[in-house]
């Protein structure tokens, strides 16, 4: 049974001195979509040496582990950290190129075209140890509190990749085909590639992070946020 993901959000946020993020490896960046208007991947997001800062920075947090699911809520055995910085998404959104390249994007709600804003102010930070995975589940639209835009895309940065021996991990995602046939995309992570894939209702695919088999693998996490 497909489960909602498990998001609790501290009251009291850490404060992160995040590194600062270096020129974009490509400008425009480029892109390869895996599923029209669905996902897409930035093979060149992070510079490897903005990837080793933040990974060093955030090797210093006090990440705590995923509590027990609640009901309805899928399991993920990794650590994490949340805090709440409008001021590093805004930078993350500028100068990664992130900006230029979402320019045109839109979500129609009915009649409604809303266009999109920038990242949302609430930015996670995952670290997964071998073996730690996260279970099939659906991401949720939420509202940035700071801004009062609504999330609609869900965007992973890879901080760590086979580039520094990391094994399994892939983020996958479920399509149904004919006769309910299950087609699986699977992303399997490099260092510094962000993930960007559609989320809210019947919008977001199905999907799991699978088990981190060796090496440690670190995520950043934010979402494209409209209005």
């Amino acid at each position: 049974m497909a489960k909602k993901k498990s998001e609790t959000i501290s009251k009291t946020p850490v404060k992160v001195n995040f590194p600062s993020i270096s020129q974009p490896i490509e400008s425009p960046l480029s892109s390869i979509t895996l599923l029209d208007s669905q996902i897409l991947i930035l093979p060149a997001f992070l510079s490897p040496e903005t990837c080793k800062s933040y990974v060093s920075c955030f090797s210093k947090l006090p990440l705590l582990p995923c509590p027990p699911p609640s009901r309805n809520e899928a399991k993920r055995t990794n650590f994490r950290l949340a805090t709440e910085d409008p001021k590093f998404a805004f930078q993350l959104f500028t100068e990664s190129g992130l900006e230029e390249f979402t320019s045109t994007w839109t979500v129609q709600l009915g009649k409604k075209i809303l266009q999109v804003k920038g990242l949302h102010s609430n930015i996670r930070i995952y670290r997964y140890d071998e073996g730690a995975f996260f279970g099939p589940h659906y991401d949720s639209s939420t509202r940035d509190g700071v801004s009062g835009f609504t999330s609609y895309w869900t965007l992973l940065v890879y901080l760590t990749g086979k580039e520094d021996g990391v094994e399994g991990g892939e983020t996958v995602f479920y399509q149904s085909g004919r006769n309910q046939d299950t087609k699986e995309i699977v992303v399997t992570i490099d260092r510094g590639m962000a993930l960007l894939h559609r989320h809210g209702g019947s919008d977001c695919l199905l999907h799991e992070g699978r088990p981190v088999t060796k090496g440690t693998k670190w995520v950043l996490r934010s979402d494209l946020v409209f209005g």
